[in-house]
């Protein structure tokens, strides 16, 4: 050794450049990585060799900041992937201790050389593929998953020693293609109801889902989702009569646990699986909590056909299309029929209505107005029996209310209910964050990686909204930067690159702020507005805290975002903040809607903000506050808007039209009783 500090590291054919803070693949591209991921790889390679602890990695990354093992461990899942170790050659687990880099003896301060990533290559063991090569060897699969486990026994498989466990999609045995709803509602339901069971960690049955179809061992399988055990099996229905092989497989010790079938009929198919969840904890020697009610699912039924035509409507869903949407519906109509209590049959309905664009709308045949009724009383269905899709709804509308604090309490509330539910915490970060509470966020935003694997367009949002929340503008780039503009997601890519423009602002990045507000300004037209304006970012951020809200709009503002669509209204009549709190709270307003649906107005609200508020023949009880010089209010069915108060210069008491408040979709002239 010649002393020169080391920078450059071949990591199994991947260059780091510590100087340069950059992984680069074989052919010199760079590959994304997070900041925090990159930080734990930059300490891991400063001291490789050496068992480091998990307790070191976070206070060294997340200095001062409480965050749970779970960042750590998707760091460390997307440094594996990053650099093609998923075999754990060289980002070793050390059991119940940390982790620990081994460096290849070839790398050095020079070039990568890409004979190391071969070499390492050729070290890795074979991958073994189960092969399904007909609908009439499908009963065969589970034969070929016990040969792949007993042909791999005794391999370092790399899983977890805890409880962990993923239902793996099961196969659909029926001649009908159509019965696969059945089995995947069985898994699903399975994956629900292990989720409950005390000190058993499971993975959602969206990362699951990934997997159908693989052809990875399970040994890899399991790696991948960070789980011990897997379990799997087929569902086969023919008339009445239904078959549930299973099979529980422990990926640690690379043998099969147990496997069994059980047969009962369509009318039976709740105790079949009862039958089951009880074989698996056995196996796993878990105690349940005494009582059978611990067990039901919330929001679920009894009645078997009702749980047909609600999974049918699952799938109709799935399609993601208009057709699609209006046979969900009928199916879903069909099982509250058949089960009034039906509370996820509900909660799905209600959601199908909150999903619903114009396109969908016009299918259904309803307008909007229409359709916020609907949703409202789907809701309030559902809430009699509720599962954890009324709470993740009901949150979602409650924090777009500006009612952050209530999102969050009925959001703990569904977490018990299915932990596995990665949607739960993905809401709860949101929730959070617009709270003013982003590190909060962060440890949930890394609990639904940790029970559903894997970045989605929503996460990278997420992401960003997190970093933004406190004050980390290049972690809010580094997030939002790697967002498809043309993924068939609209509304995080809506979120996210208004955030991308502040962040940009703020730092005086002029040339990347001008694309940014290129993007920026296709999805708000995707949204159906012309352009983007403050009115809009203040109606979907909804911040509890102002000074959050201040510095978005400030740098959007520094952007050239515009205040509002253009009008002919002179800026200099406009009140700001102090004046209008002082012309509208503790009084009542007297006046009209303007065109084109022109209508009475009134307006009664109080010193603490609450609000009564009546437009022809409709009354509204909700709140109001001042967020710099714009007054927004929140509405139960309306949600929460925001505009500004102009003085009429023209106006008259006698004419109630001293003053103007404007919006992003009504307009509203009045004056003041006095």
């Amino acid at each position: 050794m010649d002393g020169t500090l080391q920078t450059r590291f071949d990591l199994n054919g991947v260059e780091l450049d510590l100087n340069a803070g950059l992984l680069r693949g074989p052919g010199g591209e760079d590959i994304a990585l997070r900041p925090q991921s990159l930080a734990v790889l930059k300490h891991l390679v400063e001291n490789a060799g050496r068992v480091i602890g998990k307790d070191e990695l976070l206070d060294t990354v997340w200095p001062g900041i409480a965050v749970t093992e779970n960042s750590l461990s998707q760091c460390i899942s997307e440094i594996r992937k990053a650099i093609g170790d998923e075999g754990q050659l060289l980002l070793k687990t050390v059991s119940r201790r940390g982790y620990r880099l081994v460096l290849p003896d070839r790398a050095s301060n020079r070039s990568r050389s890409n004979s190391a990533g071969a070499t390492l290559a050729e070290a890795a063991p074979p991958k073994v593929r189960i092969m399904h090569t007909s609908a009439i060897l499908a009963g065969l699969i589970m034969v070929a998953v016990l040969a792949i486990f007993f042909w791999t026994r005794g391999r370092d498989v790399g899983v977890p020693d805890s409880l962990s466990i993923a239902v793996l999609p099961f196969a659909n045995l029926s001649e009908a293609q159509e019965q696969a709803y059945l089995a995947n509602g069985i898994t699903e339901d399975l994956t629900t109801e292990l989720a409950r069971v005390p000190g058993l960690f499971v993975v959602s049955r969206n990362a699951a889902a990934a997997y159908r179809g693989s052809e990875l061992a399970p040994v890899q399988i399991a790696r991948e989702l960070g789980v011990r055990y897997l379990l799997g099996g087929s569902v086969q229905r023919a008339g009445d009569a239904v078959r549930i092989n299973t099979q529980l497989v422990d990926a640690a010790t690379v043998g099969q646990l147990w496997a069994k079938r059980f047969d009962g009929t369509f009318a039976g198919v709740f105790d079949l699986q009862n039958d089951v969840i009880e074989e698996i904890v056995d196996a796993l020697q878990i105690k349940l909590v005494p009582g059978k009610a611990n067990l039901a699912v919330s929001g679920d039924t009894d009645n078997a056909e009702a749980f047909q035509a609600y999974r049918r409507a699952i799938e109709a869903r799935r399609a993601n299309t208009v057709e699609g949407t209006v046979e969900a519906l009928g199916y879903l109509r069909q099982a509250l029929v058949l089960d009034p209590q039906f509370g996820a049959a509900a909660a799905e309905m209600a959601w199908l209505y909150w999903d619903a664009d114009e396109p969908r709308l016009k299918a259904l045949g309803i307008d909007w107005d229409e359709s916020v009724v609907r949703r409202t009383e789907s809701l309030k269905l559902a809430s009699r029996n509720p599962p954890p899709a009324y709470f993740q709804l009901s949150a979602d509308l409650l924090t777009r209310q500006h009612r952050s604090d209530e999102a969050i309490s009925l959001l703990q509330k569904a977490i018990p209910l299915d932990p596995s539910d990665s949607w739960t915490y993905e809401g709860m970060s949101q929730a959070l964050s617009f709270n003013g509470r982003p590190g909060e966020g962060s440890g949930f935003l890394a609990t639904a990686f940790r029970v559903d694997p894997g970045w989605t367009e929503w996460r990278r949002y997420l992401t960003g909204l997190i970093a933004f929340g406190e004050g980390r503008y290049e972690d809010v780039i580094a997030a939002t930067e790697q967002m498809d503009i043309s993924s068939p997601d609209p509304w995080s890519k809506f979120y996210a690159m208004h955030l991308l423009v502040a962040a940009y602002a703020h730092l005086d990045r002029l040339t990347e702020m001008a694309a940014a507000q290129a993007k920026l300004k296709a999805v708000v037209r995707y949204a159906g507005e012309s352009e983007p304006n403050l009115m809009i970012a203040q109606q979907y951020f909804v911040y509890k805290n102002e000074a959050d809200i201040i510095r978005l709009l400030d740098g959007l503002r520094k952007a050239g975002v515009p205040e509002a669509p253009a009008n002919s209204w002179d800026p200099a009549d406009r009140l700001n903040g102090a004046s209008v709190k002082k012309l509208i709270s503790g009084h009542r307003l007297n006046g009209r809607k303007l065109p084109p649906n022109m209508a009475p107005y009134r307006l009664s609200a109080d010193a603490d903000g609450k609000v009564t508020k009546t437009v022809g023949p409709d009354t509204f009880e909700g709140h109001i506050w001042i967020q710099g010089d714009s007054l927004c209010s929140a509405y139960p069915q309306l949600l929460a808007s925001c505009g500004y108060v102009f003085r009429n210069p023209g106006g008259t008491t006698t004419d109630q039209n001293e003053y103007r408040y404007d919006t992003r979709f009504n307009d509203y002239e009045f004056s003041v009783e006095p």
